[in-house]
């Protein structure tokens, strides 16, 4: 595994999340009101982008491991090394919640952390002010979304009430948030973002360079 191929392969994973919001925009019509079979359409981007950002953790940190792989005939030198990134290979096949604190872990363990890359600026739009977003916000945001896929796997009646969605962050909902497609469309771009940053901050730590599929 290398950071390209790790990159592309969430490219991928990505694209079916694409082709699931231009389902919900093409199912209709000219139909108006509330079509309830949208919203699972909804749902089921963020689960797919969600999986997708695990995944690309896991690969991102095998491919890590992986460059460093010790690559002269010398058996000893290969041997210690599969010896001291054992630990981390197997945090790689354990990792099942891709939460901020699980993700700096996983990485760290195998000697890169990915936090502090975590920060960009983002136009506000509407004669609103740019804003910069620091690797705590990013945090946040991230296990919110983590929150609401949780809710949703699970099939709970209720979402989280947090910012990630678009009817408690401009709306201001209490309880009961609905599910639209913009919340579908945040995910996939937040998500991105995070691999985007990830990716080229770990491929500049290992000295590689990478094309990143989405620009």
């Amino acid at each position: 595994m290398d950071i390209q191929q790790a990159v592309d392969q969430f490219n991928n994973a990505l694209n079916h999340c694409d082709n699931l919001v231009a389902v919900h925009r093409g199912h209709g019509g000219v139909n108006r009101g509330r079509r309830y079979q949208e919203v699972s359409i909804d749902r089921a981007v963020i689960v797919l982008a969600v999986a997708a950002w695990q995944a690309a953790v896991q690969d991102l940190t095998t491919a890590l491991l992986d460059t460093a792989r010790p690559t002269g005939p010398t058996p000893i030198d290969i041997a210690r090394y599969n010896a001291l990134t054992g630990f981390a290979r197997k945090a790689i096949s354990d990792f099942a919640t891709p939460n901020a604190e699980n993700t700096q872990r996983l990485m760290i363990s195998a000697g890169f952390d990915p936090k502090p890359l975590w920060t960009y600026t983002i136009a506000g739009g509407q004669g609103r002010p740019r804003t910069t977003w620091t690797p705590h916000m990013v945090s946040v945001r991230l296990n919110e979304w983590l929150k609401i896929r949780h809710a949703l796997a699970h099939g709970h009646e209720e979402l989280p009430v947090n910012q990630a969605l678009y009817s408690v962050r401009n709306a201001g909902v209490t309880s009961n948030p609905t599910l639209v497609l913009k919340d579908a469309e945040a995910c996939i771009a937040f998500l991105n973002r995070l691999v985007s940053l990830t990716s080229a901050g770990l491929a500049a730590h290992l000295g590689v360079t990478i094309v990143y599929p989405r620009g």
